[in-house]
């Protein structure tokens, strides 16, 4: 089982992990015995990893999620039978099966249902409950804290202690527990932290609902790239010389992805991410100009010759920053290998025509333009880079475009004497 580091901190951030820490903090601060809390904590920490990379690993599947939630708690509950009098309604093992089961129904909701409304609703409850989850076991913390130092003081009894502690006795003094000024803060802090974890995960359903959208709507325009329709001015016969900018764009590690999702499921990503391409260029006025498997090449100047550079840019960066909804959607289809793309951008003249065999003409261009995109492309993996910029687009952009570059290195393009300096992203 391979598990990318993304994964991993979506179900530490977003999900249970989170909980069960602070449930460990809560274990270790009451246990009465130092030594006892650390065996016991780390014993849960150990369940607790161990639900965690499942859950990375296989929680796509609707019925593994719900399953693989309650690892922690049925490891907690073993101990606690293995080691003490077994009281299952004991007030911290009632807490931990309360929050494992209500966020691994809400979670297998999530993931079991396609409408984004119902999965909006969804993170929406999970959210608050874990707000209500992480303020109760906060609650309980400081509960126990209290009764522990009053009876170490001699003012109540060990069968005193012993009842308080019960599940049915939980919520006496949370009414006083609220209205301490610094427990309310604590809400808020902890209500406010919730709510930037939904926004994100709002957003990212919502960016994965726009890319089905950009799918369908992409398959009912099968003319969108007859380039006479879309440049009324270019002439069939005539080849043209014309300053254009390329993208050169391909999957990193594709043919690792495929055999991790199958053929069906590479063939819907695949097409995800050509409409992703056909979406972020054509607000841009570029034009998709080959498809070989994963490799795209993009071409702006046809229809205007005009901020070509700028354009290209901006249409790289538009898809490199909604890339986060091709990157859940792999995960949702069960790949462990993080999305990574590369991207090389270069501007320079080609010749436009119509190339083909007898009665297979299509309008295309060629020259080292092409050639040199790739070719940067290809280095972006030398360099450690997602996207790579030429020197020749540099010069063609605005000032606003230029700044938001950094120059990375320099390299020797084809029949090229000196070095070239390329560019980068700035972070």
């Amino acid at each position: 089982m391979r598990i990318s580091f993304k994964s991993l901190n979506d179900e530490f951030i977003y999900y249970s992990s989170q909980l069960f820490v602070f449930f460990i903090v809560t274990i270790l601060m009451t246990s009465g015995s130092f030594t006892m809390g650390i065996t016991t904590s780390a014993i849960v920490l150990f369940f607790m990893l161990i639900q965690t990379l499942l859950l990375a690993g296989y929680g796509h599947i609707a019925i593994l999620r719900f399953l693989f939630s309650f690892v922690t708690p049925v490891g907690y509950t073993i101990l606690w039978a293995a080691t003490s009098s077994m009281d299952f309604f004991e007030t911290t093992n009632v807490l931990l099966w309360g929050a494992a089961a209500y966020i691994a129904v809400f979670q297998t909701l999530s993931v079991l249902v396609k409408r984004p409304s119902v999965k909006q609703l969804a993170e929406t409850f999970l959210s608050i409950g874990s707000a209500a989850i992480f303020f109760f076991f906060y609650y309980y913390l400081d509960k126990r804290i209290t009764l522990t130092t009053s009876f170490a003081r001699g003012q109540i009894s060990a069968e005193e202690f012993e009842e308080a502690i019960k599940i049915q006795h939980f919520f006496s003094g949370i009414e006083k527990f609220i209205a301490s000024s610094q427990h309310l803060f604590a809400l808020l802090g902890v209500l406010s932290f919730d709510f930037m974890l939904l926004r994100a995960r709002i957003r990212t359903i919502s960016l994965r609902n726009r890319l089905d959208r950009l799918l369908e709507e992409h398959q009912k325009q099968p003319d969108q790239n007859d380039v006479f329709k879309q440049y009324p001015h270019v002439k069939r016969d005539a080849p043209m010389r014309q300053l254009v900018s390329v993208i050169s764009s391909d999957i990193v590690g594709f043919t690792e992805l495929y055999e991790q999702i199958g053929p069906k499921k590479a063939t819907a990503f695949l097409n995800k991410y050509y409409s992703l391409w056909t979406h972020a260029a054509g607000v841009q006025g570029g034009r998709i100009l080959s498809i070989t498997g994963d490799a795209v090449i993009i071409i702006f100047g046809l229809a205007d010759e005009r901020l070509n550079a700028d354009r290209a840019l901006a249409a790289a960066y538009t898809f490199l920053d909604d890339l986060e909804e091709l990157r859940d959607d792999l995960h949702v289809n069960g790949s462990q290998s993080e999305l990574k793309i590369s991207l090389g951008v270069h501007s320079g003249m080609v010749v436009a025509a119509q190339l083909g065999p007898p009665d297979e003409y299509q309008y295309s261009v060629f020259g080292d333009t092409v050639a040199i995109a790739a070719r940067l492309d290809s280095l972006c993996r030398e360099l450690h880079q997602d996207i790579l910029v030429s020197h020749s687009t540099f010069r063609r952009l605005s000032l606003e475009g230029q700044a938001t570059l950094d120059r990375v290195g320099e390299i020797l393009l084809h029949q090229s004497t000196r070095p070239m300096p390329v560019y980068s992203r700035k972070p």
